[in-house]
């Protein structure tokens, strides 16, 4: 703690998948972020004089990488589409708890996309990311469905016919559940 630097370094960076990696501390919440993030188009930031794109903030990992642990979306467009572009970047001393909370925050964001499925999101928070965290993000006491659906601004019902609506089109797809009927052996013709 005692060489934490409160000022971050300011840099221009062109990046490539091997300078610019997921901070081990976000990779969870960039699992789900991807699982879940919605199919929109976003605004191409490629015109933009380099002084003008917002930073990116970063820290620095081994190797002289570099490690993002939130603006999933931003870094996802630059990885894809803008590794000829230099971005500009705040450089800071590592935090963890801050990594943490920056990071699952752009999961928490999610409730309120439009498409968002809430019973299998609800599942993938509750089973991979830190609940104090996630309650602290939500401002609740406890990570529960009465508590999700609040946050997210939907009814249970709405909740709840999602999760049955899942089950019955799960069940209607696919082969039968009983293939003993490949079993059969047809006589010669």
């Amino acid at each position: 703690m005692n060489s934490i630097h409160l000022k971050p370094t300011q840099k221009f960076i062109t990046f490539s998948k091997y300078n610019l990696v997921v901070h081990q501390d976000a990779q969870k919440a960039l699992l789900i972020w991807h699982q879940f993030k919605p199919r929109i188009a976003s605004i191409n930031m490629a015109s933009l004089d380099d002084y003008y794109r917002p930073p990116l903030r970063l820290v620095i990992g081994k190797d002289s990488v570099y490690c993002f642990f939130n603006e999933f979306r931003r870094i996802d467009r630059i990885l894809t589409e803008e590794m000829s572009l230099r971005q500009p970047c705040l450089v800071a001393a590592e935090s963890l708890q801050d990594i943490k909370r920056l990071a699952w925050s752009e999961v928490v964001e999610l409730a309120f996309a439009r498409g968002t499925h809430h019973p299998e999101f609800f599942k993938a928070i509750s089973n991979s990311a830190p609940k104090s965290i996630i309650c602290e993000l939500m401002n609740i006491d406890r990570l529960t469905v009465d508590n999700y659906c609040r946050f997210a601004g939907i009814s249970q019902s709405a909740y709840e016919y999602q999760q049955c609506k899942l089950t019955n089109d799960e069940a209607m797809l696919g082969l039968p559940k009983n293939l003993n009927w490949m079993d059969t052996s047809y006589g010669a013709h």
